[in-house]
């Protein structure tokens, strides 16, 4: 074994065009083929039955211990500290959270029904061509978040550094400029969280599920833990639960369009999990699988933990009189106040539980997404796996602790680029949905010459949705990089993620009856020929047989719409 892989990259090594030839992916789910299809390589085929190992408790489980997480802790205390009281902070998180599930159990059916991942998905509306840009816009986003999670996790290693070690660690000489937002500490723990975690990503996707059944058992108990330190710090403060210093400052309309705009905030957290839920929805081994299950443990564990978070950072406020919204400054304040041997070993615990937390999330919500997606940009030389290693070193490049230096910048970030996806969601729900009746045809998915290549590969549907939806917003936008606004773009901007996802869904629509447009699937029942499409896919191993096409070079279906 170990003689053939040397013997194999001497060989790779011979020539620019073996090197090449050795860098290529797979043409298929099923192995190498006797041709190439441009559109597809092993990752953006039809997942092969062998991988649908997911079922309703794994995705009850990836959810439930997303919720006790960095940013669902966050999330609620920086609401309270932009004036709301703690209640209206929860009833914006159980609201978003509530909202971002059934955008996913909608969002999850296509997938979990003929088990292809978000790229792949993205023709059906966009066209074959057109699929490219919501792909595009994704991986902005999920660069962004990559990058966030390995700095909250460098920021935990710091901490557990620190209470390993001692004030040695802690007293080290930074270099660094405070107008750079990272301390010398930080950096350290972010490479050793960096090359740490980078093996983790060799781990097969179907498998990681596992990880995830971990978590949702350790991770609530570390958390609560906290949530208990933190109470007893106010025990003799007289103050109540939840009162903040800034709390209930807003009134009549500021406070509706607060909540409203906070409700957007925390949606812009799921928006990027509800556009790429079919690369794990592809994996489910029923239909079923993600419906009850995300509907409940989304809002119930993001609820719970974030309600932690707010009566944590009072109780906290309360005894120590400051308000610290974030765990790993908080823990860093513990270490300052309570440096004795019992402090140290539970912050180390606390770490640990957030280092573990912020594996799973980053590489169940942002990296084998990031991974998935990549793959279409560059299929021949791109799989999910090489996609995935990219994500953490661009994840790092662009510097992304500069987002996390307050709360409102926090949010400003979340609330952003939020508008920018939403309308995917509208779109992509209404075509699948109402449109075509969730009936796909597999292998056009996969051809220019089928369906969905509609005109020169682009459907002017879908670009027109999205971009008539996504204008409206924008100028509230740009308030957010300092430019003044009228009030009233700021309010259609405070409610962009709702109004840009329900817009382009309307518009979307409307459209669809301009000229002959998926009139075949529209007399169809819903799903009726889901299981005559995927049927020649199924199986451990997929047997080409005389007059069947291998995936991705299957026979191609009528078209409604001539290819120009």
């Amino acid at each position: 074994m170990v003689h053939s892989k040397i013997a194999a990259i001497k060989a790779a090594f011979s020539s620019r065009g073996a090197f090449l030839a050795a860098l290529e992916t797979k043409e298929s789910a099923q192995g190498r083929l006797g041709n190439r299809n441009p559109w597809t390589n092993e990752d953006l085929d039809i997942s092969p039955k062998k991988d649908w190992t997911w079922g309703w408790y794994d995705y009850a489980a990836f959810w439930w211990s997303y919720g006790f997480s960095v940013g669902v802790w966050t999330a609620g205390s920086s609401l309270v500290s932009l004036g709301m009281t703690w209640w209206q902070a929860i009833i914006c998180i159980f609201i978003s959270h509530f909202l971002g599930a059934v955008g996913m159990v909608m969002h999850s059916r296509s997938s979990a029904t003929y088990h292809f991942g978000f790229p792949v998905a993205s023709r059906i509306p966009w066209g074959l061509r057109g699929g490219f840009f919501p792909v595009f816009v994704r991986v902005l986003v999920g660069t962004i978040w990559v990058g966030v999670q390995l700095v909250q996790g460098g920021y935990f290693v710091a901490i557990l550094f620190r209470a390993m070690f001692g004030e040695g660690f802690a007293n080290m000489i930074n270099t660094i400029p405070a107008s750079q937002y990272i301390t010398v500490q930080q950096l350290v723990g972010l490479i050793v969280f960096w090359v740490t975690t980078l093996p983790i990503l060799s781990v097969p996707i179907p498998k990681v599920r596992l990880l995830f059944s971990v978590k949702s058992a350790v991770l609530p108990p570390i958390v609560i833990g906290l949530f208990v330190f933190c109470m007893l710090q106010a025990k003799n403060s007289g103050e109540s639960a939840g009162t903040f210093t800034k709390s209930g400052t807003l009134h009549g309309s500021a406070l509706a369009w607060a909540m409203l705009g906070g409700i957007n905030s925390v949606m812009g957290k799921t928006s990027t999990s509800i556009v790429n839920q079919p690369d794990l929805a592809r994996y489910a081994r029923t239909k079923t699988a993600p419906f009850w299950s995300q509907l409940i443990a989304l809002p119930v564990g993001n609820t719970l933990c974030a309600t932690l978070g707010i009566f944590g950072t009072s109780a906290i406020q309360a005894g120590w009189g400051e308000l610290i919204w974030n765990p790993w400054d908080l823990c860093s304040a513990i270490l300052d106040r309570y440096w004795n041997n019992g402090a140290r070993a539970g912050v180390a615990v606390v770490s640990l539980g957030f280092i573990f937390s912020i594996i799973g999330s980053n590489l169940g919500a942002n990296v084998i997404p990031w991974g998935a997606d990549t793959t279409v940009l560059v299929p021949r030389y791109i799989n999910i796996k090489r996609g995935m290693y990219i994500s953490y070193v661009i994840g790092i490049v662009i510097c992304p602790w500069r987002i996390l230096k307050s709360a409102s910048s926090f949010l400003q970030f979340l609330g952003g680029y939020s508008i920018f996806l939403g309308p995917f969601v509208g779109i992509f729900l209404t075509d699948y949905l109402v449109c075509r009746r969730g009936n796909i045809y597999i292998a056009d998915l996969y051809s220019p010459d089928g369906r969905y290549w509609y005109r020169h590969g682009v459907n002017w549907r879908a670009a027109v949705a999205y971009l008539v939806a996504v204008v409206l917003p924008i100028p509230g936008f740009t308030q957010t990089f300092g430019e003044p606004v009228p009030v009233a773009w700021l309010r259609i901007y405070q409610v962009g993620w709702l109004l840009t996802c329900t817009l382009s869904s309307i518009l979307y629509w409307l459209l669809c009856f301009v000229g002959d447009f998926a009139s075949e699937e529209k007399n169809m029942r819903f799903e009726a020929i889901a299981w005559e499409q995927l049927e020649p896919y199924l199986g451990s191993t997929l047997e080409t047989i005389e007059g069947q096409d291998a995936p991705g070079v299957a026979t191609v279906g009528v078209h409604n719409e001539p290819k120009q």
